[in-house]
């Protein structure tokens, strides 16, 4: 349980602003019930390492990156928004 001074780290912040980042943790992850659903920033940052959200975006990369999804535009613009998120967070944990 976190409270609601607890500090957001900032690549939990940045990884929030990846559509991709965004669309795992507050869908996929809580359908799943990885995550509770009701605050999935503050649950993001208590129960993911850094080298987790970085995983995560590479995943979300990847997919991105399959031929089949190498034309599609929400698919380009989301595979920027994770290279420059992998690229700005990769060295720093």
């Amino acid at each position: 349980m976190t409270d609601t001074k607890t500090k957001i780290r900032p690549i939990v912040r940045a990884a929030f602003k990846c559509d991709a980042l965004d669309y795992q943790f507050s869908r996929i992850d809580v359908e799943d019930g990885l995550l509770d659903g009701n605050n999935v920033v503050a649950d993001v940052n208590a129960k993911y390492s850094d080298a987790d959200i970085l995983g995560e975006a590479e995943n979300r990369l990847d997919i991105c990156d399959d031929p089949y999804n190498k034309s599609d535009p929400d698919y380009i613009r989301e595979a920027r928004q994770l290279r420059a998120f992998i690229n700005r967070y990769k060295g720093t944990n």
